[in-house]
C-alpha cells in the first residue's frame, strides 16, 4: 500500500479539522505543519485513499500520512513535507528525519514510542500494513477515540490516543569520522561498557546471516542491548557513528517479543568487504530497504527509558546539555 502524497496531505488535514471542530480525541504535537487536535470524524476525512490502512477489523491513516511526511530533497534537507527538522550548526545533519520519533500516549498513561525511520518509505517504512491511527471498525462504524495500531506488534498498540508528540534527540558534532575501535553501550541495559571486538567475539555466542548478498558474523542486537526493562513500547535506542551520523530506533523494533526482527544484527565480521572500513561493528536492518539507519563505525550505543509525559521537558533539557556536553568536548584540541 502506497503512503499519502505530500503535497495533498497538509491540505485534507486542514480541510478535515475545520469541518469537524467540535470532537477533539488526539493532540499531534511537535515541529509539523498538521499540528493539530482531531477527531476520529477529522481523521476519518482527513485519509485519502493512498494513506488509508485496514488491518484487524480497523481503519485508520498512516501515521506517515498524518504527519504529511515525504523524502527529502537532500540528505541534509530539513523539510521533510510538512515535518521541519532541525540541526545546530556543526553537527551532522545527514538524514536529520533519522533523530525524530512519535510518542503516542493514550487516556489510561500507556505510551508507545515509534521511529521515524521505521514509517518513513525511504528508510525502513516499506511494511505492506504501515503502523497507523484507527478511526472507525469495520462492524461498528467510528471509534469513540483513535487507537495506535502497530500490525503484527499488538503490545505497541495504544488504545484511547489522547496525544502524539514529534519529539527528537540532539544531534552530535560532526565528528572526524574513521574507524571505530570500541562500541560505548549504555542506559537502561544489564551490561553497559566498552565492547571491542575481542570482547564481541568472546562475551557473546556468534551467529552468521545471509544478507544483501554478503555474509554476516557478529551478535543479535536485541541480544548485544539485553535492556533492563522488559517493556520495550516506550524506549529508544540511540546509535551514533564516528562521524556524528545518528539513528534513533525504537527498541520495540528491535524486540522479537515485540514484533521485531531476530535478524537485526551487530557483524564485526563478513565475507565480502564491509570490514575493517566498518569499523569494530555496525548495525543491519535487514528490513531497511534503503540502508540509511545501517551505522557503520559504530562508536555509542545507548538504550533510553522515555519518563513519564509530564517530565518530557526535563529529559530534553538533560539531553540538550549532554548534547553541549559532547560539543564542547569535540571542540577541544586532542
Amino acid at each position: 500500500m502506497r503512503l499519502v502524497q505530500p503535497a495533498t496531505a497538509p491540505l485534507a488535514l486542514l480541510l478535515a479539522l475545520a469541518a469537524n471542530p467540535a470532537r477533539a480525541d488526539v493532540t499531534l504535537t511537535g515541529p509539523d505543519s498538521n499540528d493539530a487536535t482531531y477527531s476520529t470524524t477529522a481523521l476519518s476525512t482527513a485519509a485519502t485513499v493512498s494513506d488509508t490502512v485496514t488491518s484487524g477489523g480497523l481503519t485508520g491513516i498512516s501515521l506517515w500520512g498524518l504527519l504529511g511526511g515525504a523524502n527529502a530533497a537532500s540528505s541534509t534537507s530539513p523539510t521533510y513535507g510538512a515535518i521541519a527538522t532541525s540541526t545546530p550548526a556543526g553537527d551532522n545533519a545527514k538524514n536529520a528525519i533519522l533523530r525524530y520519533y512519535l510518542l503516542a500516549t493514550g487516556a489510561g498513561g500507556t505510551a508507545s514510542v515509534i521511529s521515524l525511520g521505521e514509517i518513513d518509505p525511504n528508510f525502513g517504512g516499506t511494511a505492506a500494513t504501515p503502523a497507523f491511527l484507527a478511526y472507525q471498525s469495520t462492524s461498528s462504524g467510528l471509534l469513540p477515540a483513535p487507537n495506535l495500531i502497530v500490525p503484527g506488534a499488538p503490545n505497541r498498540d495504544v488504545a484511547n490516543v489522547t496525544s502524539l508528540q514529534l519529539l527528537a534527540v540532539p544531534a552530535l558534532p560532526t565528528g572526524p569520522g574513521g574507524q571505530s575501535t570500541s562500541v560505548q553501550l549504555s542506559g537502561t541495559v544489564n551490561n553497559p561498557g566498552a565492547y571491542t571486538l575481542p570482547n564481541l567475539q568472546s562475551d557473546f555466542t556468534p551467529v552468521t546471516e545471509s544478507i544483501a548478498g554478503d555474509n554476516y558474523t557478529g551478535v543479535p542486537l536485541f541480544t548485544f542491548l539485553n535492556p533492563t526493562d522488559s517493556n520495550s513500547a516506550d524506549q529508544l535506542v540511540i546509535t551514533a557513528g564516528t562521524d556524528g551520523y545518528e539513528v534513533v530506533l525504537s527498541l520495540a523494533e528491535l524486540d522479537p517479543a515485540f514484533g521485531g526482527n531476530p535478524q537485526d544484527l551487530l557483524p564485526y565480521a563478513d565475507t565480502v568487504s564491509d570490514f575493517p572500513n566498518d569499523g569494530v561493528a555496525r548495525t543491519i536492518l535487514p528490513n531497511d530497504n534503503k540502508h540509511g539507519r545501517w551505522e557503520s563505525n559504530l562508536a555509542t550505543v545507548e538504550v533510553l527509558d522515555l519518563p513519564e509525559p509530564g517530565t518530557l521537558p526535563i529529559l530534553a533539557a538533560a539531553l540538550a546539555s549532554l548534547a553541549t556536553l559532547r560539543r564542547r568536548r569535540a571542540s577541544r584540541p586532542g
